[in-house]
């Protein structure tokens, strides 16, 4: 621990000495060239210190920020290349001194070469390391369009995918993952593993760092994870200490995640989601997760306009839902309805997602031609002569939502088939057999359950 102290303490003079070598190396090149405008024979005695503390300083910068990339603040990827073409510069610059020492004794094209490589590699050098202390757009940020353009900087929008159906998002391979894989996989994958933790995959990140587990199931605040990614930014734990912290709702996906038990099989749907993730949700990946009728869920293709005109020759009022939705309201206008007709509906059966009878002859047993219904939700009976008989055949409708009898001729004998409609939320049995006290036991083993009895004396 001491001696990891001591190399960070070390490391940390890389900003100081990273510029000494780039003055003094420069400045021999300068005053090379300043020699040879003069077109003195006499070549100056300073080229050749410049060039040796030039090569002294570089060495000492690069020592210290070897050091410094041992801290785990920079990506693997972009230290590799800095680390060892700063290395490279050192050699350059000792090469360059050995030829400066002696310049009769090389080519001037040799001369004028090393000045061109030790410039580049200077400007490269110093423009990697300020990509990976302030970012690589810190240069380009706020330059003109133009200048971006010119430069051949990609001007990327954001990227985040945007889901429809939680049931189809699994909430760590599709939100989580790819927040770890963006901010913390380049210093913690099967090569690199920074403090012993590997992230690629579920299974190496449950190993934890060096042994430890970083994540408690349903505890955010006890997991080491979490803590290290809301620490301040000035703390020396504070994860990932790039240019490129996680943000708010990264943060939030995170925590969301673990507290809802770190789950990497469970999807959006099947896990709770507080008020205050929904926002977070909605806003990064366009996921509305608050529950939504049956109807607005299902898929299917437009019904040909020649089907939509037989319903409505056969004595149907149907309507379309809307532009983007293909399921209908259906409604018998008038009140001598036979059977064929009702049957006339099992052609377009999936379409159909609300069904009003209301106020026609329909009888118990034709209701078995409607329960085959899949995607009905609404189906209205008032003031029909239906009865306990034709509510049996209901419990078929697994997405059945509301239900009205107002003015029918059940009993209490149709509590029973109703209770066994998980789906209904509204049921509507004013003016029935049904008693209130029945009515209200039902209700107890369904709190999502509203039934609507009208004034009971």
């Amino acid at each position: 621990m001491i001696a990891l102290e001591f190399t960070t303490f070390i490391g940390r003079f890389h900003p100081v000495l990273v510029h000494l070598p780039i003055g003094f190396l420069v400045l021999a090149i300068v005053l090379e060239w300043f020699e040879s405008f003069r077109r003195s024979e006499m070549k100056s005695r300073l080229i050749p210190i410049a060039w040796l503390f030039g090569g002294i300083s570089a060495a000492a910068a690069a020592l210290c920020g070897w050091y410094l990339g041992e801290t785990g603040l920079y990506e693997e990827d972009t230290l590799f290349v800095h680390r060892w073409l700063g290395i490279a510069l050192v050699v350059i610059s000792f090469v360059g001194w050995w030829i400066k020492r002696k310049p009769k004794t090389y080519s001037p094209y040799i001369r004028t070469g090393f000045n061109f490589l030790v410039l580049g590699m200077l400007f490269y050098e110093g423009h990697q390391g300020g990509n990976m202390t302030h970012g690589d757009e810190y240069l380009t940020e706020y330059a003109p369009a133009s200048v971006q353009h010119l430069l051949g900087v990609k001007i990327e929008k954001d990227s985040l995918p945007k889901f429809g159906n939680p049931d189809s998002v699994m909430v760590y391979n599709n939100l989580v993952a790819p927040i770890f894989e963006y901010k913390c996989v380049a210093c913690h994958n099967n090569e690199v593993m920074r403090g012993g933790l590997n992230m690629s995959s579920p299974d190496s990140l449950l190993k934890g760092s060096q042994g430890d587990p970083i994540i408690v199931d349903g505890n955010a605040e006890d997991s080491e994870l979490f803590k290290r990614i809301t620490l301040s930014q000035r703390n020396i734990k504070f994860m990932p200490p790039t240019q490129n912290p996680l943000t708010y709702d990264e943060i939030k996906v995170v925590e969301w995640w673990i507290n809802t038990g770190a789950s990497f099989d469970a999807n959006v749907a099947t896990v709770e989601v507080s008020e205050n993730m929904k926002p977070v949700l909605w806003r990064r990946y366009g996921l509305d997760v608050d529950p939504k009728p049956w109807y607005e869920t299902v898929q299917l293709a437009k019904l040909d306009s020649i089907q939509i005109t037989e319903l409505r020759q056969n004595g149907f009022t149907v309507k379309i839902l809307g532009a983007t939705n293909p399921l209908l309201d259906v409604s018998y206008s008038g009140k001598d309805l036979t059977k064929a007709q009702l049957q006339k509906l099992e052609e377009v059966k999936k379409h159909i997602t609300w069904l009003s009878l209301a106020e026609t002859n329909v009888e118990d047993d034709w209701l078995s031609i409607v329960s085959n219904f899949p995607n009905l939700t609404r189906l209205e009976l008032e003031k029909t002569a239906i009865s306990d008989n034709g509510v049996a055949f209901l419990p078929k409708l697994k997405h059945l939502e509301a239900l009205n009898l107002y003015g029918t001729n059940v009993t209490d004998a149709c509590m029973g088939d109703i209770e066994k409609i998980s789906s209904l939320k509204r049921v509507y049995l004013w003016g029935t057999g049904v008693s209130q006290h029945i009515a209200e036991s039902l209700l107890k083993n369904n709190n999502e359950l509203e039934i609507i009895l009208g004034d009971r004396k």
